[in-house]
């Protein structure tokens, strides 16, 4: 992705790539970040990085669980890119866990992956119009014996045959759409579940096997988001006790 210019005084090269690391994910934590930006660092050196650029408003920092935080757009990097400084807030419940999941399954996977931006998958496929599409969550899947376009989907604590209902749900109304379609029939596209532990991972994948599918899928398990899915629980409950 191109550099905005003028550049920035204030940012170095690397500041660029992590803004726009947290820009396509919506979000990143210090342990992605570590991992993406930082191999040849202690994780302190993040840390450094980090609080200089929430110190300058480039990034916001808030809380993810009881121990660890996450980072959004700063206002200044909104102002940067000319972007919503709504992209600046702070998650709902929900969306975090999306983006928390889809981040953690991108980068900290066994195969690197890339969340893909809308406008790069409209690039080689033209306008693809309807919500239902959801291609903010999509990838493009590389580990089998051709490329092919892949939709995330997140497992928010259901059980196995709730998961697959919707995502049966989700596949019927995708493949409405003539180019999913036709990707569908090439054996171009296909599904992956994110879900939290491995043992889910089983009874999923077990699930899938009790049926039919028009497409592949791929299910994993994904460091950290029992704590995410178990602080948003503890949130409700307070949420409901207060009221």
């Amino acid at each position: 992705m191109p550099k905005p210019s003028p550049k920035h005084p204030r940012l170095a090269d690397r500041d660029y790539e992590i803004l726009n690391h947290v820009k396509r994910y919506h979000l990143s934590t210090r342990e992605v970040l570590h991992a993406l930006f930082f191999k040849e660092s202690e994780l302190n050196a993040v840390t450094k990085v980090t609080s200089r650029l929430v110190e300058n408003g480039f990034l916001n920092r808030y809380s993810l669980d009881s121990e660890k935080v996450y980072f959004v757009v700063g206002p200044a990097t909104a102002k940067l890119y000319g972007i919503s400084t709504k992209k600046c807030k702070s998650a709902g419940p929900q969306v975090l866990v999306e983006n928390f999941a889809m981040l953690q399954f991108c980068c900290l996977g066994a195969f690197p992956r890339e969340r893909l931006l809308i406008r790069e998958i409209e690039q080689k496929l033209g306008t693809l119009s309807g919500k239902h599409l959801q291609l903010g969550k999509h990838y493009l899947d590389t580990e089998g014996v051709k490329p092919r376009l892949a939709m995330m989907r997140i497992d928010h604590g259901s059980d196995p045959a709730h998961i697959l209902r919707r995502a049966r749900a989700q596949i019927e109304a995708s493949v409405k759409h003539p180019i999913i379609a036709q990707l569908v029939k090439q054996q171009s596209y296909m599904m992956a579940i994110i879900t939290s532990e491995q043992e889910k991972v089983i009874q999923i994948q077990d699930a899938i096997l009790r049926q039919t599918w028009p497409l592949p899928f791929r299910v994993e398990a994904v460091p950290g988001l029992t704590a995410i899915l178990a602080a948003n629980l503890q949130q409700r409950l307070r949420s409901s006790g207060e009221g």
